[in-house]
């Protein structure tokens, strides 16, 4: 029997026990305590993996470049290491690490859209709050063959409308491509499978009825109302009446500075609906749900008109000489807490 062989290879193997020991608490229970709080680590286009591995390190979110290069090739994640921010807790993995980069958990960013906003306010939204992109969303809604990917009906030119209100986490390197299909994805979701034929069944198209969603959206805060302000448009409509909305006018105005004045009724833009008849060409605003809902869902009056109250609340008026009693008495007589919406 050859003692020295059996020494030698008892040593290896001891050797082998040792290392694979080691290995495993490295990789899947050890951790740098170099760091106590979360930190954001970004990883940008056409970095390499040795570059990876060399920033983790210089970050102190690991100890060893090369074993956490080596561990990534030998998961097989060595090509799967994904561009963004992340962030990263203390008291990860090296395993863990290299799950959360290859799964592409970048650090996400919230949005709160409010009901109303134009797409332009839309995008300074999200500028604001810090994405890393261009900034070029006006060119990407422009494009045609962008706007024809969501199979919307072929009047459909724009976007604006169809940028759904409500609270997003996008990840913080998302382009602009991809942060406007989330809102209209969010849209197309939300919006009732059949409002096409509700949109029908009060004689609009649905593009129409989403113009008319973004009237009703910009005229009232109060969601008790939204069906009766959708009855005076529809009521108005059928009697070949002009809407005479001022947000329509102010869709038109470039730079508008706040103060509509009696000139800027008179004149003529596409937008102005005291000089034109009918709906506006595109929506003006980007409605919420229950403006959409109200859009094809008008309360049954006869109302033809109505003011605001100061209150957030309007008066309605089924003929002239009752509107004008009413203007009289909330517009020419504001109170200091006077409040339109």
């Amino acid at each position: 029997m050859n003692f020295k062989k059996i020494h030698v290879a008892l040593t290896i193997f001891i050797l082998a026990i040792i290392t694979t020991t080691w290995l495993s608490i490295e990789i899947f229970f050890s951790y740098p305590k170099s760091y106590t709080e979360a930190i954001v680590f970004e990883i940008e286009k056409g970095e390499s993996l040795n570059k990876i591995s060399q920033n983790l390190e210089q970050a102190r979110v690991i100890r060893s470049k090369h074993l956490f290069k080596w561990t990534a090739v030998l998961f097989g994640k060595g090509k799967s290491i994904k561009i963004g921010n992340y962030n990263i807790e203390p008291k990860i993995s090296l395993y863990q690490l290299i799950n959360l980069l290859s799964k592409g958990r970048t650090v996400m960013l919230q949005v709160t859209i409010p009901e109303g906003l134009r797409m332009t306010e839309i995008f300074q939204l999200f500028k604001r709050a810090g994405y890393i992109n261009s900034g070029k969303y006006q060119d990407v809604i422009n494009e045609s063959q962008f706007v024809k990917s969501f199979n919307l009906p072929d009047d459909i030119k724009m976007l604006e409308g169809f940028l759904f209100p409500d609270t997003y986490k996008v990840s913080k390197r998302a382009s602009e491509k991809i942060i406007i299909q989330t809102l209209v994805n969010t849209f197309l979701k939300r919006i009732p499978r059949d409002f096409a034929a509700q949109a029908r069944g009060v004689n609009l198209t649905y593009y129409e009825a989403i113009i008319l969603a973004s009237i009703i959206e910009k005229e009232t805060g109060s969601t008790d109302e939204r069906t009766l302000i959708s009855s005076v448009f529809h009521n108005r409509l059928r009697q070949n009446m002009k809407l005479q909305t001022d947000p329509t006018v102010i869709y038109g105005i470039t730079n508008f500075d706040g103060n509509l004045t009696k000139r800027q009724l008179r004149e003529s833009n596409p937008y102005n609906t005291y000089t034109n008849f009918g709906l506006p060409p595109t929506p003006i605003a980007n409605p919420g749900l229950d403006s959409l809902l109200a859009a094809v869902n008008p309360a049954k009056t006869k109302y033809l008109y109505f003011v605001a109250k100061g209150n957030g609340k309007h008066k309605f008026s089924d003929n002239y000489r009752s509107h004008v009693n009413a203007v009289r008495k909330y517009q020419k007589r504001r109170k200091k807490n006077y409040r339109s919406f």
